[in-house]
């Protein structure tokens, strides 16, 4: 594959600003319908960016989002992209257990099909959170019916990671069968992985810096993942009390988000990841 014919897929976790994990500055689930949502007019900037780019990604969508905002969920599948699961209350599975996380996703997967009136296929577990010691996440994923997952962030991370994950496309043997897995790209270097290409750390690295990565990742023979949520696409969202560190990695760079990605949908085609997952793992994906 050449730089420019290698295989590019866009992710969008959809969330609103207050979906942030893993802090006690966090609203409740039981606030939420307080808050003011901002995510409706985000998640339009990107659809309206998309288009004008001619880009098609995969909109992984957080089940209470989906729940408010059932014509924006239908949009957005009208304009090409595809719909999949982020879960329903955005839990971190290995905090709330097997059984609650089972629920969660069965939950999120049940309303989104009902909303679209067809099957939706993927899932992305929220803050990449399936951990050394919560991999049965994955038994529950498949049980749970998802023809593929892009759950992996191969490296360390925050409330997440699997260091010494497989960085590419594999199958992740389970309990219930094999379930495809697209991770989340990372580079290596000096027998370090790390990521360029979501969130904070696409708003934080030079473009410079991510092209070398992208250079890397086609030497690998690795598509380019990228992921953002329709937060950073808003400069002017409520903050959060997070603390120093975690409020730089949440709001640092807002304003270079769409930027950057209209630089980078130059580099090639971009597709779905449903649609590159069928590619990749070919008619062993519908018998898994």
């Amino acid at each position: 594959m050449t730089f420019e014919t290698s295989q590019n897929l866009l992710t969008v976790d959809v969330e609103d600003w207050f979906h942030i994990l893993d802090s006690s500055a966090v609203p409740p689930l039981e606030r939420w319908e307080e808050l003011e949502s901002r995510v409706a007019a985000n998640v339009e900037r990107i659809l309206a960016m998309l288009d004008h780019k001619g880009v098609k990604g995969t909109f992984f969508w957080l089940g209470w989002v989906a729940q408010r905002h059932k014509s924006l969920v239908r949009a957005c599948h009208a304009a090409g992209h595809e719909i999949a699961s982020h879960g329903h209350d955005h839990v971190l599975a290995y905090q709330v257990g097997e059984r609650k996380f089972l629920d969660d996703i069965v939950r999120a997967k049940a309303m989104l099909e009902d909303i679209l009136g067809q099957s939706v296929k993927g899932f992305r577990a929220p803050g990449f959170g399936i951990t050394e010691g919560a991999e049965w996440a994955f038994d529950v994923i498949k049980r749970a019916g998802y023809n593929y997952d892009s759950s992996v962030f191969p490296a360390t991370r925050g409330h997440g990671g699997l260091a010494d994950a497989q960085r590419g496309p594999h199958w992740i043997e389970t309990q219930e069968g094999r379930l495809a897995e697209i991770p989340q790209s990372v580079v290596s270097l000096a027998n370090r992985r790390f990521s360029l290409f979501g969130g904070g750390y696409l708003r934080l690295a030079p473009l410079p810096l991510i092209r070398w990565g992208i250079r890397r990742l086609r030497r690998s023979g690795q598509p380019l993942v990228i992921y953002i949520h329709p937060r950073e696409v808003d400069p002017a969202q409520p903050r959060l009390a997070l603390g120093y560190k975690r409020s730089f990695k949440c709001y640092v760079n807002l304003e270079s988000t769409l930027p950057k990605l209209e630089t980078l949908f130059n580099i090639g085609r971009f597709m779905r990841m449903d649609e590159y997952a069928k590619a990749f793992f070919g008619e062993d994906l519908q018998a898994a």
